[in-house]
């Protein structure tokens, strides 16, 4: 065990503070925002402009039957898609409706834009808002995950303190059992007590020095877990120095948040609340797609034409109606059995988040109901441990002076003794128990680190 003058205090925020930069699980929780950025730029690709081109000759001896070439921009709109280009056919054979009728070609900038299904809401919008819905997922999985790290890290904490503490008060007993030992057998020397106290004396020694390895074991064992917790900024392991540690009190306080508080944060803001919110918002926009594909495919097309560059000397008013090119397309099934189904099956999938937010709300509350009882209990048993602690240390004082009285013995001293190291003992562990109660509460209510 390292001196008291050369050890250090590491403080449980020390250790967030380690974990929520190097931690691999923190770096991969991380990662899920980063992947729901790269899907809403993948869905921001369907707005993407593109650019094309489209040749095709035909040639058989000395005859070209035609020459189609199509240049052209699309730009994708919220709704519809906007098309310019610049188009040039020839050939002895060449379809009619291709007929550019000029060497020059033509220009033309067009629009297509859906009258029914489509008007609303389409594929594309529809991969955006749910790219948008997961980024909120990822988000809130980000935070349940940290959450669930901070926890353990918590609990492995406050073990350690306790571990520590348990034996730094056995290191303390043997101590005592040996300077004991030793003022016995000057006395029995002198006459003053029985050869028999030395046995009693020795054998508590003996079994002080068993309750030291056991609890330095645990303590080492201790350290350990906490050391899986450590990390350098390259990803290398770090193991915890031995000059390293626990506080000496953890908890002094009752929480300053009431349980309604915490009820009222944890239906706000609790990350796995958030997970199937944002779960079900991408359902609700799968299904307003699927309702749109009910509609009739109605599409209005609309090119106007030009073999010349556009300038206000060569277009009038009728310029629009006198070179365009234009259609209308329609499309339905006629049963319609496909677009039911998967918007039946969409509202299925809807009302199983949904039951799933009704019992996951109840399993929240009632949870952080059970830890806040805990929190109580807990700083209450913690006072009374701490005036039963006060009470065996007045018994041990009176025994000892009954003791050098001569109307008391040794093997009283040390029962009074090992029920004081006792009842110390299970202060420190009341007080772990209260630290980690306190940090399953915020886990429970969707908190993270102070």
């Amino acid at each position: 065990m390292a001196q008291e003058d050369s050890t250090k205090v590491f403080q449980l925020e020390d250790i967030y503070q380690l974990v929520l930069q190097n931690h691999p699980v923190a770096q991969q929780a991380y990662l899920l925002s980063e992947n729901a950025r790269m899907n809403i730029r993948m869905s921001r690709g369907y707005f993407d402009p593109t650019v094309g081109s489209d040749f095709n000759n035909k040639q058989f001896k000395d005859t070209n039957y035609y020459r189609l070439w199509d240049s052209y921009l699309k730009v994708p709109l919220w709704i519809g898609e906007l098309k310019m280009g610049y188009e040039k056919n020839t050939g002895e054979f060449l379809n009619p409706e291709s007929d550019t009728n000029s060497e020059k070609g033509l220009a033309y900038v067009g629009i297509e834009i859906p009258v029914l299904r489509g008007l609303l809401f389409d594929e594309r919008r529809a991969a955006l808002r749910k790219a948008q819905a997961f980024q909120a997922e990822a988000e809130a999985k980000q935070v349940s995950t940290i959450n669930k790290l901070i926890l353990q890290i918590a609990k492995d904490y406050w073990n350690w303190y306790f571990t520590y503490h348990s034996y730094r008060l056995a290191e303390e007993g043997f101590q005592l059992a040996r300077f004991r030992y030793r003022a016995v057998v000057d006395q029995v020397k002198q006459g003053a007590l029985a050869a028999l106290d030395t046995v009693e004396a020795k054998i508590t020694i003996q079994q002080r020095e068993i309750n030291v390895q056991n609890a330095l074991v645990a303590y080492q064992n201790a350290g350990m877990i906490l050391s899986n917790h450590l990390w350098d900024e390259d990803g290398n392991e770090v193991e915890m120095s031995n000059a390293l540690v626990p506080v000496s009190v953890p908890i002094s306080e009752l929480p300053t948040s009431s349980l309604e508080e915490l009820l009222l944060l944890a239906r706000q803001a609790h990350p796995d609340l958030r997970v199937l919110d944002a779960k079900y918002q991408q359902l609700d926009y799968e299904r307003k797609l699927n309702a749109e594909m009910l509609k009739p495919k109605l599409t209005f097309k609309y090119n106007f034409l030009n073999r010349t560059p556009i300038s206000s000397n060569n277009y009038d008013a009728d310029f629009f109606v006198e070179n365009y090119k234009a259609g209308v397309s329609f499309y339905i099934p006629l049963f319609l059995r496909k677009e039911r189904g998967k918007l039946g099956m969409t509202k299925v999938k809807m009302s199983q988040v949904q039951l799933d937010q009704l019992n996951l709300r109840r399993t929240i509350t009632t949870n952080i109901g059970q830890q806040y009882n805990v929190v109580e209990n807990h700083f209450r048993v913690m006072g009374m441990q701490s005036d039963m602690v006060s009470n065996y240390r007045r018994l041990l004082s009176g025994e000892e002076q009954r003791f050098q009285a001569g109307e008391s013995s040794v093997f009283y001293v040390n029962v009074r003794e090992g029920k004081l190291l006792e009842a110390e003992t299970k202060l420190f562990k009341i007080r772990a128990d209260l630290a980690k109660s306190l940090a399953e509460l915020r886990w429970a209510s969707g908190l993270g680190v102070e």
